[in-house]
Protein backbone atom coordinates (compact mmCIF):
# COMPACT_ATOMS: atom_id res chain seq x y z
CA UNK A 1 0.00 0.00 0.00
CA UNK A 2 1.42 3.33 -1.08
CA UNK A 3 1.41 6.14 1.31
CA UNK A 4 -0.16 9.66 -0.01
CA UNK A 5 1.21 12.55 1.66
CA UNK A 6 -0.48 16.18 0.58
CA UNK A 7 1.17 19.30 1.25
CA UNK A 8 -0.28 22.66 1.58
CA UNK A 9 -0.46 24.18 -1.56
CA UNK A 10 2.52 25.88 -2.72
CA UNK A 11 2.71 29.54 -3.77
CA UNK A 12 3.19 27.99 -7.39
CA UNK A 13 0.49 26.00 -7.34
CA UNK A 14 -1.83 28.56 -6.06
CA UNK A 15 -3.96 30.82 -8.18
CA UNK A 16 -3.68 34.25 -7.12
CA UNK A 17 -5.72 36.80 -8.22
CA UNK A 18 -5.14 40.10 -7.37
CA UNK A 19 -7.49 43.51 -7.00
CA UNK A 20 -5.78 46.84 -8.17
CA UNK A 21 -7.55 48.42 -5.53
CA UNK A 22 -6.12 46.63 -2.57
CA UNK A 23 -2.55 47.86 -2.05
CA UNK A 24 0.64 45.63 -1.26
CA UNK A 25 2.01 47.27 1.64
CA UNK A 26 -0.19 47.91 5.00
CA UNK A 27 -0.35 50.99 5.98
CA UNK A 28 1.36 51.84 9.11
CA UNK A 29 -1.08 54.05 10.96
CA UNK A 30 -5.07 52.32 11.13
CA UNK A 31 -6.80 53.95 8.44
CA UNK A 32 -10.58 55.02 8.24
CA UNK A 33 -12.97 55.31 4.83
CA UNK A 34 -14.68 58.92 5.44
CA UNK A 35 -17.96 57.77 3.23
CA UNK A 36 -18.78 54.01 4.58
CA UNK A 37 -17.19 54.35 8.42
CA UNK A 38 -15.00 51.24 7.20
CA UNK A 39 -11.73 50.61 9.48
CA UNK A 40 -8.19 49.39 8.18
CA UNK A 41 -5.94 47.85 10.69
CA UNK A 42 -3.53 44.96 10.05
CA UNK A 43 -4.62 44.53 5.96
CA UNK A 44 -7.76 43.76 7.51
CA UNK A 45 -11.21 46.25 6.63
CA UNK A 46 -13.93 45.99 9.23
CA UNK A 47 -17.40 47.85 10.57
CA UNK A 48 -17.30 49.17 13.96
CA UNK A 49 -19.28 52.46 14.34
CA UNK A 50 -17.94 52.71 18.32
CA UNK A 51 -14.22 52.74 17.23
CA UNK A 52 -14.99 54.90 13.70
CA UNK A 53 -16.53 57.50 16.23
CA UNK A 54 -13.43 57.24 18.53
CA UNK A 55 -10.71 57.14 15.92
CA UNK A 56 -12.45 60.30 14.18
CA UNK A 57 -12.69 62.34 18.02
CA UNK A 58 -9.26 62.41 18.44
CA UNK A 59 -6.34 63.93 16.12
CA UNK A 60 -3.73 61.66 14.49
CA UNK A 61 -5.40 58.56 15.57
CA UNK A 62 -6.13 57.51 11.90
CA UNK A 63 -5.56 58.33 8.39
CA UNK A 64 -8.75 58.57 5.94
CA UNK A 65 -8.18 57.18 3.47
CA UNK A 66 -11.29 55.47 1.37
CA UNK A 67 -11.61 51.95 1.17
CA UNK A 68 -11.43 49.62 -2.20
CA UNK A 69 -14.90 48.79 -2.11
CA UNK A 70 -15.62 52.57 -2.23
CA UNK A 71 -12.98 53.55 -4.57
CA UNK A 72 -14.51 50.74 -7.24
CA UNK A 73 -18.24 52.15 -6.82
CA UNK A 74 -16.75 55.69 -7.52
CA UNK A 75 -14.60 54.41 -10.76
CA UNK A 76 -17.54 52.40 -11.52
CA UNK A 77 -15.28 49.20 -11.61
CA UNK A 78 -17.72 45.99 -10.88
CA UNK A 79 -16.24 42.70 -9.92
CA UNK A 80 -19.14 41.09 -10.41
CA UNK A 81 -22.77 41.88 -12.78
CA UNK A 82 -25.93 39.69 -12.21
CA UNK A 83 -28.49 40.18 -14.93
CA UNK A 84 -32.33 38.72 -13.81
CA UNK A 85 -35.00 38.20 -16.65
CA UNK A 86 -37.73 36.64 -17.44
CA UNK A 87 -41.83 36.74 -16.27
CA UNK A 88 -41.11 35.51 -12.63
CA UNK A 89 -39.35 38.20 -12.23
CA UNK A 90 -41.64 40.84 -13.05
CA UNK A 91 -44.42 38.92 -11.54
CA UNK A 92 -42.26 39.05 -8.29
CA UNK A 93 -39.82 41.67 -8.20
CA UNK A 94 -39.89 43.01 -4.67
CA UNK A 95 -39.52 39.90 -3.46
CA UNK A 96 -36.84 38.89 -5.53
CA UNK A 97 -35.31 42.97 -4.23
CA UNK A 98 -35.40 41.97 -0.97
CA UNK A 99 -33.71 38.81 -1.20
CA UNK A 100 -30.68 40.69 -3.00
CA UNK A 101 -30.77 42.98 -0.54
CA UNK A 102 -30.71 40.69 2.11
CA UNK A 103 -27.80 38.51 0.56
CA UNK A 104 -25.67 42.52 0.50
CA UNK A 105 -26.55 42.83 3.75
CA UNK A 106 -25.52 39.10 5.44
CA UNK A 107 -22.31 39.42 3.04
CA UNK A 108 -21.37 42.60 4.73
CA UNK A 109 -20.98 40.87 7.94
CA UNK A 110 -18.04 37.94 6.57
CA UNK A 111 -16.68 41.07 4.20
CA UNK A 112 -17.26 44.76 4.75
CA UNK A 113 -16.28 45.55 0.78
CA UNK A 114 -18.43 42.97 -0.82
CA UNK A 115 -21.25 45.82 -1.77
CA UNK A 116 -23.92 46.54 -4.54
CA UNK A 117 -21.96 49.11 -6.65
CA UNK A 118 -25.57 49.86 -8.69
CA UNK A 119 -29.05 48.16 -9.40
CA UNK A 120 -30.72 48.76 -12.63
CA UNK A 121 -34.00 47.84 -14.08
CA UNK A 122 -34.32 48.38 -18.08
CA UNK A 123 -37.31 46.16 -20.00
CA UNK A 124 -37.49 43.61 -18.02
CA UNK A 125 -34.09 42.77 -16.85
CA UNK A 126 -32.23 43.65 -13.61
CA UNK A 127 -28.73 44.19 -13.47
CA UNK A 128 -27.00 44.27 -10.26
CA UNK A 129 -22.92 45.47 -10.10
CA UNK A 130 -20.92 44.01 -7.11
CA UNK A 131 -17.63 45.22 -5.82
CA UNK A 132 -16.89 41.64 -4.86
CA UNK A 133 -16.76 38.54 -7.32
CA UNK A 134 -17.89 36.23 -4.52
CA UNK A 135 -21.26 38.22 -3.75
CA UNK A 136 -22.29 37.85 -7.50
CA UNK A 137 -21.86 34.64 -6.89
CA UNK A 138 -23.84 34.12 -3.66
CA UNK A 139 -26.57 36.39 -5.26
CA UNK A 140 -27.37 34.27 -8.16
CA UNK A 141 -27.31 31.18 -6.05
CA UNK A 142 -29.85 32.41 -3.41
CA UNK A 143 -32.53 33.93 -6.15
CA UNK A 144 -32.00 29.70 -7.72
CA UNK A 145 -32.39 28.29 -4.33
CA UNK A 146 -35.30 31.05 -3.62
CA UNK A 147 -36.86 31.18 -7.17
CA UNK A 148 -35.84 28.31 -9.05
CA UNK A 149 -35.00 28.96 -13.04
CA UNK A 150 -31.91 28.38 -14.92
CA UNK A 151 -28.47 29.72 -13.44
CA UNK A 152 -25.20 30.52 -15.13
CA UNK A 153 -21.63 31.62 -14.13
CA UNK A 154 -19.05 33.28 -16.58
CA UNK A 155 -15.33 34.04 -15.18
CA UNK A 156 -13.66 35.97 -17.37
CA UNK A 157 -10.04 34.91 -18.10
CA UNK A 158 -8.05 37.96 -18.02
CA UNK A 159 -9.44 40.17 -15.55
CA UNK A 160 -11.72 39.42 -12.36
CA UNK A 161 -15.29 39.62 -13.23
CA UNK A 162 -17.82 37.09 -13.10
CA UNK A 163 -21.08 37.20 -15.46
CA UNK A 164 -24.33 35.72 -13.57
CA UNK A 165 -27.36 34.95 -15.72
CA UNK A 166 -30.35 33.75 -14.02
CA UNK A 167 -33.92 33.46 -16.25
CA UNK A 168 -37.01 31.97 -15.32
CA UNK A 169 -40.00 32.68 -17.51
CA UNK A 170 -43.22 31.76 -15.33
Amino acid sequence: MALMRFSPASRKNVDRETDPYIPRKSASATGVCPKCHAICRNKRWFLDEKEYAALTRKEGAAVLRRCPACRKIADGFPAGVVLLRGGYLREHRDEILNLVRNEEKRAMGFNPLARIMHLTEKNGVMEIATTDEKLAQRIGREVRKACSGTLEYKWSEDSKLLRVNWVREA
